[in-house]
């Protein structure tokens, strides 16, 4: 079996892998958001308004809170992480009720 070494890789390099990751799964998740909508428009789908928000919830706003309540506002990480996981939570519950109205339009 094959070890990866956790040498070859210093933490700085692995900070900055995991925070293109994220921004990468941020980017992804809005242009999900973005078609979901633009198919709400389009078909005046509600399930897929919903479809919409929830990813926007689950990916995007999360994203936002942390930059705008940790890093420019000093607000203490567990309330950032708090807030982060009820929007998170709710775009699930968004997404879960999207895809369970079957021809609800």
């Amino acid at each position: 079996m094959y070890a990866l070494p956790l040498q070859s890789f210093d933490l700085e390099t692995l900070a900055l892998v995991r925070q293109a990751s994220e921004a990468l799964s941020v980017l992804l998740g809005l242009a999900i958001a973005y078609i979901a909508y633009r198919g709400y428009r389009r078909n005046g789908s509600r399930p897929m308004l919903f479809v919409a928000a929830g990813f926007a919830l689950v990916l995007g706003v999360p994203a936002l809170l942390t930059v705008a309540l940790y890093v420019l506002l000093s607000v203490p990480l567990p309330v950032v992480n708090a807030l982060a996981q009820a929007c998170e939570l709710l775009g699930l519950g968004a997404i879960l009720y999207g895809l369970w109205t079957p021809g609800a339009s």
